[in-house]
């Protein structure tokens, strides 16, 4: 059977060797298979249950004008574009657009703002100026950081969608144990760190390793003129390319599939007496991790037939990056519709997002359906190519990587 042995073909390799190691070490080294060391534990009476962002308006003007003040003063400001940090500089005219607005934030007038930037004469500020925001409406605020965010470019401390980080507050006795009754009813508890290993998959592993299984695999059957038996065979171009996708993508899922439940069962003895969800791990691995597995296939196979080079590497490991690097400022930025890897880790006791995950289900399912269905695009103009080929509309020069279209010469 042709799937069977295009599967043959990938798991008995070195890069196969290689990318399995490869998974293990990464999700190692974010302690997926320790989760045993954060139990969850019924909220008593007097603990501390920590602190979580919140709309206090009291916190987050002072804060915000603080960080601006800050930074303004150095002319120096923190934005993430592309998902990179960059530093923008402004303007001579920009910065003065600047001191107006935190003229208008702190009741100072433009004179003095700019006067106490340069003050000590080494680019340090003489100070914040006083009033921070004290009396501004929260609504004119946000208008203003509205433009500020604009005028840096976007993706700024400042963005509007952002400001409650800026502010924290103690996490109560009865909202800590509605966290807990949500992660014990509805996560059935191994669901929440079935969640977490998820995130971290997809963010270390799953959005681009995959790529390599596909186009070593491609390459390595065109350096061995396996192109000439694979065209003259009667099996069609669908036939050919279907069974080797999903041979690689069985592939692919198989190690992470076996890795979920290594990280998630020995959790069931601790929790020994509480209903647990033991197929929970391999639910999220179909339908949160799979379709970044997809994709990244597919992307692979796509690119390699279509150019005859590894560009695919490049092409996802900078799509990759790009898009772990747009980090998790907040939680619908982390399950935005074209996020490659949907993240829910906002660090420690992450699993108890339950309701996050529960307010964003929707917009990760419409994300997962979307890259799931982009997937099977490339697959069905990887099709079109191989039938291409054998057809002789499109063929490989010989000297060096490319193709044309057109009649084969003779």
């Amino acid at each position: 059977m042709l799937y069977l042995r295009e599967i043959k073909k990938v798991v008995w390799s070195v890069s196969y060797i290689l990318y399995v190691a490869a998974i293990v070490i990464a999700l190692q080294s974010q302690g997926v298979f320790d989760f045993g060391e954060n139990l969850l534990h019924e909220p008593q009476k007097g603990e501390n249950y920590g602190t979580e962002h919140a709309e206090v308006l009291e916190q987050i003007m002072p804060a915000a004008i603080s960080q601006l003040w800050e930074e303004f003063c150095e002319n120096s400001y923190q934005t993430y574009p592309i998902g990179f940090v960059k530093y923008v500089k402004l303007e001579d005219s920009e910065q003065q657009r600047v001191a107006e607005i935190i003229s208008e934030l702190t009741g100072t007038d433009v004179d003095t703002v700019l006067r106490d930037r340069t003050k000590n004469g080494d680019g340090s500020s003489g100070g914040l100026p006083s009033q921070a925001g004290s009396s501004m409406d929260y609504g004119r605020f946000k208008e203003r950081m509205r433009e500020l965010d604009h005028l840096l470019g976007g993706n700024s401390r400042y963005k509007v969608e952002d400001l409650v980080s800026y502010s924290n507050v103690p996490v109560t006795y009865e909202k800590a144990k509605e966290r807990y009754g949500l992660a014990r009813n509805r996560d059935k508890i191994t669901g929440g760190y079935a969640r977490l290993f998820s995130d971290y998959s997809v963010a270390m592993v799953m959005s681009v390793l995959p790529v390599f299984l596909a186009v070593i695999l491609c390459l390595k059957d065109r350096r061995a003129k396996m192109s000439e038996l694979v065209y003259c065979r009667k099996a069609s171009a669908a036939k050919v390319v279907l069974c080797r996708y999903f041979a690689l993508l069985t592939a692919a899922m198989l190690p992470v599939c076996i890795l979920s439940f290594v990280s998630n069962v020995p959790l069931w003895a601790a929790y020994s007496g509480v209903a647990l969800d033991y197929l929970a791990p391999l639910r999220y691995d179909f339908g949160w991790i799979m379709p970044s597995a997809m994709i990244s296939t597919a992307a692979g196979m796509f690119l390699t037939e279509l150019t005859g080079t590894p560009v695919a590497v490049f092409i996802q490991g900078f799509w990759w990056l790009s898009d772990i690097y747009m980090g998790i400022r907040s939680v619908p930025d982390g399950y935005a519709l074209f996020r490659l890897a949907p993240r829910h880790n906002a660090g420690a006791d992450s699993y108890f997002r339950t309701q996050d995950f529960l307010d964003h289900f929707n917009d990760l399912f419409i994300n997962r359906l979307l890259f799931a269905g982009a997937s099977m695009l490339l697959v069905v103009l990887t099709i079109y190519i191989y039938e291409a080929r054998r057809r002789g509309r499109i063929k490989w020069r010989a000297q060096k990587p490319g193709f044309r279209f057109g009649k084969s010469q003779k």
